[in-house]
Protein backbone atom coordinates (compact mmCIF):
# COMPACT_ATOMS: atom_id res chain seq x y z
CA UNK A 1 0.00 0.00 0.00
CA UNK A 2 1.26 3.40 -0.78
CA UNK A 3 0.57 6.42 1.40
CA UNK A 4 0.29 9.59 0.50
CA UNK A 5 0.06 12.68 2.25
CA UNK A 6 -1.60 15.86 1.12
CA UNK A 7 -2.74 18.87 2.51
CA UNK A 8 -4.82 22.16 0.88
CA UNK A 9 -2.02 23.28 -0.76
CA UNK A 10 -0.80 19.98 -2.52
CA UNK A 11 -0.69 19.32 -6.07
CA UNK A 12 -2.98 16.14 -6.88
CA UNK A 13 -1.78 13.80 -9.70
CA UNK A 14 -3.92 11.20 -11.40
CA UNK A 15 -3.80 7.55 -10.25
CA UNK A 16 -3.43 5.55 -13.53
CA UNK A 17 -6.08 3.40 -14.60
CA UNK A 18 -7.95 5.38 -11.79
CA UNK A 19 -9.33 5.06 -8.37
CA UNK A 20 -12.44 3.76 -6.33
CA UNK A 21 -12.28 5.68 -2.69
CA UNK A 22 -13.60 5.13 0.90
CA UNK A 23 -14.34 8.40 2.50
CA UNK A 24 -14.27 9.00 5.91
CA UNK A 25 -11.66 9.22 9.42
CA UNK A 26 -12.06 5.75 10.28
CA UNK A 27 -11.02 5.71 14.08
CA UNK A 28 -11.31 2.12 14.93
CA UNK A 29 -11.54 0.27 11.58
CA UNK A 30 -14.30 -1.43 12.84
CA UNK A 31 -16.62 -3.63 10.88
CA UNK A 32 -19.02 -0.97 9.15
CA UNK A 33 -15.80 0.74 8.53
CA UNK A 34 -14.25 -2.88 7.16
CA UNK A 35 -17.81 -3.72 5.45
CA UNK A 36 -17.15 -0.03 3.49
CA UNK A 37 -13.41 -0.90 2.56
CA UNK A 38 -14.00 -4.54 1.65
CA UNK A 39 -16.94 -2.88 -0.67
CA UNK A 40 -13.86 -0.40 -2.09
CA UNK A 41 -11.85 -2.73 -3.41
CA UNK A 42 -14.66 -4.64 -4.23
CA UNK A 43 -15.56 -2.22 -6.76
CA UNK A 44 -12.32 -1.42 -7.52
CA UNK A 45 -11.81 -4.93 -9.00
CA UNK A 46 -15.29 -4.96 -11.06
CA UNK A 47 -13.85 -1.50 -12.28
CA UNK A 48 -10.63 -2.91 -13.03
CA UNK A 49 -9.19 0.66 -10.91
CA UNK A 50 -6.89 0.45 -7.63
CA UNK A 51 -8.47 0.83 -4.57
CA UNK A 52 -7.94 3.40 -2.12
CA UNK A 53 -8.65 5.22 1.15
CA UNK A 54 -9.01 9.07 1.54
CA UNK A 55 -9.28 10.23 5.20
CA UNK A 56 -7.93 13.08 7.24
CA UNK A 57 -5.16 13.77 10.29
CA UNK A 58 -6.20 14.78 12.57
CA UNK A 59 -9.37 14.39 13.40
CA UNK A 60 -11.51 16.81 12.03
CA UNK A 61 -13.64 16.78 15.23
CA UNK A 62 -11.19 17.35 17.46
CA UNK A 63 -9.58 20.28 15.38
CA UNK A 64 -12.79 21.78 14.74
CA UNK A 65 -13.71 21.78 18.64
CA UNK A 66 -16.38 19.07 18.85
CA UNK A 67 -14.31 17.15 21.05
CA UNK A 68 -12.25 18.44 23.70
CA UNK A 69 -8.73 15.77 23.10
CA UNK A 70 -8.40 13.47 20.62
CA UNK A 71 -7.74 9.50 22.52
CA UNK A 72 -7.67 7.33 19.74
CA UNK A 73 -8.99 3.91 18.94
CA UNK A 74 -6.09 3.03 15.55
CA UNK A 75 -3.45 5.96 15.88
CA UNK A 76 -2.23 6.91 12.48
CA UNK A 77 0.29 3.78 12.21
CA UNK A 78 -2.53 1.19 13.55
CA UNK A 79 -4.64 2.30 11.06
CA UNK A 80 -2.10 1.82 8.43
CA UNK A 81 -0.87 -1.36 9.46
CA UNK A 82 -5.07 -2.73 9.28
CA UNK A 83 -5.76 -1.26 5.52
CA UNK A 84 -2.49 -3.25 4.22
CA UNK A 85 -3.69 -6.26 6.09
CA UNK A 86 -7.33 -5.66 4.04
CA UNK A 87 -5.79 -4.87 0.86
CA UNK A 88 -5.74 -1.67 0.09
CA UNK A 89 -3.76 0.18 -2.68
CA UNK A 90 -3.46 3.89 -1.47
CA UNK A 91 -3.69 5.76 1.82
CA UNK A 92 -4.44 9.33 1.10
CA UNK A 93 -4.21 11.33 4.48
CA UNK A 94 -5.47 15.06 4.44
CA UNK A 95 -3.82 17.34 6.51
CA UNK A 96 -6.87 19.03 8.56
CA UNK A 97 -6.10 22.49 9.23
CA UNK A 98 -7.51 25.80 9.01
CA UNK A 99 -7.09 26.07 5.26
CA UNK A 100 -8.94 22.97 4.97
CA UNK A 101 -11.70 23.07 7.33
CA UNK A 102 -12.97 27.06 5.00
CA UNK A 103 -12.75 24.69 1.97
CA UNK A 104 -16.32 24.18 0.34
CA UNK A 105 -17.65 20.62 -0.69
CA UNK A 106 -17.81 21.72 -4.02
CA UNK A 107 -13.76 22.74 -4.12
CA UNK A 108 -12.91 19.60 -1.86
CA UNK A 109 -14.09 17.43 -4.57
CA UNK A 110 -12.33 19.52 -7.23
CA UNK A 111 -9.04 19.78 -5.30
CA UNK A 112 -9.07 15.89 -4.57
CA UNK A 113 -11.29 13.68 -5.93
CA UNK A 114 -11.32 14.97 -9.79
CA UNK A 115 -7.39 15.22 -10.10
CA UNK A 116 -7.08 11.85 -8.80
CA UNK A 117 -9.35 10.43 -11.65
CA UNK A 118 -11.79 9.14 -9.12
CA UNK A 119 -14.39 6.36 -10.50
CA UNK A 120 -16.18 5.54 -7.59
CA UNK A 121 -17.28 6.55 -4.34
CA UNK A 122 -17.97 4.91 -0.94
CA UNK A 123 -18.74 6.38 1.81
CA UNK A 124 -21.02 6.17 4.84
CA UNK A 125 -24.69 7.24 5.01
CA UNK A 126 -23.88 10.16 7.30
CA UNK A 127 -20.62 11.13 6.06
CA UNK A 128 -20.16 15.16 5.81
CA UNK A 129 -17.18 16.94 3.91
CA UNK A 130 -16.69 20.43 3.08
CA UNK A 131 -16.79 24.13 4.94
CA UNK A 132 -19.07 23.27 8.05
CA UNK A 133 -19.96 19.76 7.36
CA UNK A 134 -22.35 20.94 4.47
CA UNK A 135 -21.39 18.26 1.70
CA UNK A 136 -22.72 15.26 1.94
CA UNK A 137 -23.84 11.82 -0.01
CA UNK A 138 -26.39 13.76 -1.88
CA UNK A 139 -24.06 16.61 -3.17
CA UNK A 140 -21.48 14.53 -3.85
CA UNK A 141 -22.52 13.15 -7.37
CA UNK A 142 -23.43 17.51 -8.43
CA UNK A 143 -20.07 18.32 -7.13
CA UNK A 144 -17.72 15.67 -8.81
CA UNK A 145 -19.56 16.51 -11.86
CA UNK A 146 -21.33 13.37 -12.31
CA UNK A 147 -17.66 11.81 -12.90
CA UNK A 148 -17.81 9.22 -10.59
CA UNK A 149 -20.49 6.95 -9.17
CA UNK A 150 -21.24 6.55 -5.80
CA UNK A 151 -22.25 3.48 -3.51
CA UNK A 152 -23.59 4.25 -0.08
CA UNK A 153 -23.28 1.70 2.86
CA UNK A 154 -26.11 1.94 5.37
CA UNK A 155 -25.97 1.91 8.86
CA UNK A 156 -24.51 -1.09 10.59
CA UNK A 157 -26.00 -3.01 13.59
CA UNK A 158 -25.40 -6.00 15.54
CA UNK A 159 -27.79 -7.12 18.19
CA UNK A 160 -30.14 -4.11 17.76
CA UNK A 161 -26.71 -1.84 18.36
CA UNK A 162 -25.69 0.47 15.85
CA UNK A 163 -22.12 -0.29 15.44
CA UNK A 164 -19.70 3.19 15.79
CA UNK A 165 -16.45 4.48 17.41
CA UNK A 166 -18.87 6.02 20.08
CA UNK A 167 -20.09 2.65 21.28
CA UNK A 168 -16.92 1.39 21.22
CA UNK A 169 -15.35 4.16 23.13
CA UNK A 170 -18.04 4.01 25.75
CA UNK A 171 -17.20 0.15 26.07
CA UNK A 172 -13.57 0.74 26.51
CA UNK A 173 -14.40 3.60 29.72
CA UNK A 174 -16.85 1.31 31.21
CA UNK A 175 -14.27 -1.46 31.23
CA UNK A 176 -16.22 -3.84 29.08
CA UNK A 177 -13.52 -4.55 26.81
CA UNK A 178 -14.77 -7.75 26.35
CA UNK A 179 -18.18 -6.44 24.07
CA UNK A 180 -15.62 -4.35 21.96
CA UNK A 181 -14.56 -7.45 19.54
CA UNK A 182 -18.30 -7.75 18.53
CA UNK A 183 -18.21 -4.09 17.37
CA UNK A 184 -14.07 -4.37 16.01
CA UNK A 185 -14.00 -8.17 14.63
CA UNK A 186 -10.64 -7.79 16.95
CA UNK A 187 -10.71 -7.33 20.85
CA UNK A 188 -8.93 -3.80 21.55
CA UNK A 189 -5.39 -3.29 21.28
CA UNK A 190 -3.22 -0.21 22.77
CA UNK A 191 0.40 -0.22 22.57
CA UNK A 192 3.25 1.77 24.70
CA UNK A 193 6.85 2.15 26.24
CA UNK A 194 7.91 0.01 29.23
CA UNK A 195 9.48 2.55 31.59
CA UNK A 196 10.94 2.49 35.15
CA UNK A 197 8.47 2.17 37.89
CA UNK A 198 8.78 2.08 41.85
CA UNK A 199 9.67 -1.88 41.25
CA UNK A 200 7.52 -2.85 44.21
CA UNK A 201 5.66 -5.44 42.03
CA UNK A 202 9.12 -7.43 42.27
CA UNK A 203 9.34 -7.32 45.71
CA UNK A 204 5.84 -8.52 45.80
CA UNK A 205 6.54 -11.87 43.77
CA UNK A 206 4.93 -9.94 41.00
CA UNK A 207 7.08 -8.14 38.62
CA UNK A 208 5.30 -5.90 36.18
CA UNK A 209 6.29 -3.90 33.78
CA UNK A 210 5.07 0.08 34.31
CA UNK A 211 3.97 1.12 30.55
CA UNK A 212 3.74 5.08 29.10
CA UNK A 213 1.07 4.90 26.53
CA UNK A 214 1.79 6.38 23.28
CA UNK A 215 -0.26 7.99 20.77
CA UNK A 216 -3.11 8.95 22.89
CA UNK A 217 -4.86 5.70 22.54
CA UNK A 218 -8.13 5.57 25.21
CA UNK A 219 -7.49 3.78 27.86
CA UNK A 220 -9.97 1.61 29.62
CA UNK A 221 -11.62 2.56 32.95
CA UNK A 222 -9.96 2.03 36.16
CA UNK A 223 -9.35 -2.02 37.30
CA UNK A 224 -7.84 -5.22 36.75
CA UNK A 225 -7.84 -7.06 33.16
CA UNK A 226 -7.18 -9.84 31.69
CA UNK A 227 -4.44 -9.27 28.63
CA UNK A 228 -2.39 -10.36 26.10
CA UNK A 229 1.12 -8.68 25.59
CA UNK A 230 3.26 -8.88 22.84
CA UNK A 231 6.69 -8.47 22.62
CA UNK A 232 9.59 -9.18 21.53
CA UNK A 233 7.50 -10.31 18.12
CA UNK A 234 6.09 -13.31 20.79
CA UNK A 235 2.44 -13.26 22.44
CA UNK A 236 2.25 -13.58 26.15
CA UNK A 237 -0.67 -13.79 28.59
CA UNK A 238 -0.87 -11.60 31.67
CA UNK A 239 -3.03 -9.39 34.13
CA UNK A 240 -2.86 -5.59 33.85
CA UNK A 241 -4.26 -3.00 36.46
CA UNK A 242 -5.26 0.50 35.55
CA UNK A 243 -5.46 2.47 38.04
CA UNK A 244 -3.54 4.97 40.83
CA UNK A 245 -1.89 2.54 43.30
CA UNK A 246 -4.01 3.31 46.16
CA UNK A 247 -3.17 1.07 48.72
CA UNK A 248 -0.24 2.70 48.37
CA UNK A 249 -0.88 6.45 47.46
CA UNK A 250 1.48 6.75 44.89
CA UNK A 251 -0.05 8.22 41.89
CA UNK A 252 -2.71 10.62 41.29
CA UNK A 253 -2.56 10.15 37.18
CA UNK A 254 -3.82 7.00 35.85
CA UNK A 255 -0.97 4.56 35.31
CA UNK A 256 -0.90 0.80 33.30
CA UNK A 257 0.99 -1.84 35.06
CA UNK A 258 1.11 -5.82 33.67
CA UNK A 259 2.64 -8.52 35.03
CA UNK A 260 3.43 -10.96 32.82
CA UNK A 261 2.86 -14.76 33.28
CA UNK A 262 5.89 -17.23 32.23
CA UNK A 263 8.06 -13.97 31.57
CA UNK A 264 11.55 -12.50 33.17
CA UNK A 265 13.33 -10.68 30.45
CA UNK A 266 14.01 -7.07 30.85
CA UNK A 267 12.52 -4.50 28.42
CA UNK A 268 12.48 -1.24 29.53
CA UNK A 269 12.35 1.15 26.49
CA UNK A 270 10.94 -1.66 24.74
CA UNK A 271 7.41 -0.91 22.94
CA UNK A 272 4.73 -3.36 23.45
CA UNK A 273 1.02 -4.12 22.64
CA UNK A 274 -1.43 -4.94 25.69
CA UNK A 275 -4.36 -6.58 23.59
CA UNK A 276 -7.84 -5.92 26.64
CA UNK A 277 -9.23 -9.35 26.86
CA UNK A 278 -11.53 -9.26 30.05
CA UNK A 279 -12.02 -7.39 33.04
CA UNK A 280 -11.63 -9.39 36.49
CA UNK A 281 -12.82 -6.50 38.89
CA UNK A 282 -12.96 -2.92 40.59
CA UNK A 283 -9.06 -1.47 41.44
CA UNK A 284 -9.24 -1.77 44.99
CA UNK A 285 -7.22 -0.09 48.33
CA UNK A 286 -6.23 -2.97 50.32
CA UNK A 287 -5.16 -2.25 54.11
CA UNK A 288 -1.70 -4.23 54.42
CA UNK A 289 0.42 -5.24 51.85
CA UNK A 290 -0.07 -9.64 52.86
CA UNK A 291 -3.85 -8.68 51.43
CA UNK A 292 -3.01 -6.94 48.17
CA UNK A 293 -0.61 -10.17 47.67
CA UNK A 294 -3.55 -12.50 48.39
CA UNK A 295 -5.68 -10.62 45.66
CA UNK A 296 -3.45 -10.81 43.51
CA UNK A 297 -2.74 -14.84 43.15
CA UNK A 298 -6.28 -14.51 43.09
CA UNK A 299 -6.28 -12.52 39.94
CA UNK A 300 -3.68 -14.55 38.13
CA UNK A 301 -5.85 -18.03 39.47
CA UNK A 302 -9.01 -16.36 37.98
CA UNK A 303 -7.40 -15.28 34.69
CA UNK A 304 -5.95 -18.57 34.23
CA UNK A 305 -9.34 -20.27 34.68
CA UNK A 306 -10.51 -18.02 32.10
CA UNK A 307 -7.94 -18.13 29.75
CA UNK A 308 -7.93 -21.87 30.12
CA UNK A 309 -11.82 -22.52 29.49
CA UNK A 310 -11.99 -19.74 27.02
Amino acid sequence: MKVVYLNANSTVLPIKNGITLALGYFDGLHLAHQRLITRTIEIAKENQTRSGVLTFQPNPKTFLGHQSVEYLLTPHHAKVNLLVEMGIDYLFVIKFDAQLAKMSHKDFVTKFLLPLDTRHVVTGFDFNYGYKGKGNINTLIEDGEHRFGITVIPEQRIDGEKISSSRIRELIMTGQVHECVKYLGRYYTTEGIVIHGFKRGRELGFPTANISTVDNYLLPQKGVYIVKVRVFRKDYWGICNVGNNPTFHENNNKSVEVHIFDFNQEIYNEKIAITWIKRLRDEKKFNSVDELVEQLKQDKENALDYINNA
